[in-house]
């Protein structure tokens, strides 16, 4: 059955500008897709405190070799979005500025502003990317604050006080944590001028950020989207009132891809509940996350990810590439591991395993 995305969303109302349609969910979703692309060659910093109409934004960016090199992460139809949104009455008005980008080994950050033509700011956080570091990072919220998490709410501080006017904050996977992590960790003045926090998908926290006062100052300007089988946006700590929406994607992995997400008019296509295979596999993973204290969560994300730096690997795109010559190096780490280390990773696996098997097997059918 066919359906409607954001992609046919940008065809069919892109024509209507800002002044005619105001500002609605899937436009967010536009914004903090297209924050994945390295506008960080093209755009000025918050430091430049220049900004760059959209199409020239986007015409310095596509003058960049690979600028459009998706990776294992990336939706294909993302720099298709891009170009496109550039292109329409609606986006085409918009400014980009801002442009902040921190990568290590130990950090992938990134995120963007956009100025909309009513004054108000969108402030994009990108997701996590093809990087190792990145992935290593979504691991580490589990058990602790993460460096992207810090620089984002300055990054949030500095955009609120060189620039006047509301601000909406939002972003896609790790971007929509970031997103919420930076409201609630703003300024009472800035958390003041915050006009909707939106995390798309997003995980949640390693301590259940819902609770504190900040949160609950905040609660009816954060919206959290979250598809009906998708396992991202469960994990840890999640706000109890994220709004399910339809997804066509094929599993778990498929519907955290904003692409397959339905959209009817300006907005998502609700749905009552979660599935039961989303709530099985969801449930499946958090039990293995529970079986674990705060330092066994991070004494296996730091043995994990060394084995995978063996193989030289920087992103999962080499990985994937060479991926016998990968293989053999991390075996090989794992071999050069102390007895007691190697003991304590099959043990978490196994336990990761045991906690999933129930899900997957009792989940073969069904939505």
């Amino acid at each position: 059955m066919a359906y409607e995305n954001c992609l046919d969303y940008l065809r069919l109302r892109g024509i209507f500008p800002g002044t005619v349609a105001p500002f609605c969910p899937v436009d967010n979703l536009i914004l903090s897709v297209c924050a994945y692309v390295p506008w960080e060659e093209a755009v000025p910093t918050l430091r430049d405190g220049d900004w760059l109409p959209f199409p020239q934004a986007v015409e310095a960016l596509t003058s960049h070799p690979d600028w459009d090199a998706v990776g294992l992460i990336m939706p294909k139809d993302t720099p298709t979005l891009v170009v496109e949104a550039a292109r329409s009455p609606r986006f085409r008005p918009l400014s980009l500025g801002c442009c902040e980008h921190v990568q290590d080994e130990n950090t992938q950050f990134a995120a963007l502003t956009y100025r909309l033509p009513d004054g108000t700011l969108y402030l994009a956080f990108r997701g996590t990317d093809d990087s190792l570091a990145g992935w290593k990072e979504c691991f580490a919220l589990s058990y602790t604050t993460v460096p992207a998490q810090k620089l984002a709410q300055e990054y949030l501080i500095q955009v609120a006080r060189r620039y006047p006017g509301k601000l909406r904050v939002g972003g896609h996977s790790k971007g929509g944590n970031l997103a919420v992590w930076a409201a609630v960790h703003a300024p009472p003045l800035v958390r003041r001028r915050i006009l909707q926090v939106i995390s798309n998908d997003g995980p949640g926290f390693g301590r259940d950020l819902t609770t504190t006062r900040a949160y609950q100052e905040l609660a009816d300007r954060i919206v959290t989207y979250v598809p009906q089988a998708s396992l991202v946006g469960t994990l840890l700590h999640q706000d109890p009132r994220a709004r399910i929406i339809q997804s066509h994607g094929a599993s778990t992995v498929g519907q955290h891809d904003p692409f397959s997400w339905e959209v009817k008019g300006t907005g998502f296509v609700p749905l009552p509940h979660r599935s039961r295979r989303g709530e099985r596999e969801s449930a499946g993973f958090r039990g293995w996350v529970d079986s674990m204290n705060p330092q066994e969560r991070e004494e296996f994300t730091e043995v994990f990810f060394s084995l995978l730096a063996a193989s030289q690997a920087e992103t999962l795109s080499e990985l994937s590439q060479g991926w016998a010559d990968s293989a053999l190096a991390v075996v090989s780490a794992y071999a050069a591991l102390p007895p007691e280390i190697r003991r304590d990773m099959l043990r978490f696996i196994w336990r990761l395993l045991k906690n999933l098997s129930w899900g997957i097997l009792g989940g073969a059918s069904g939505d």
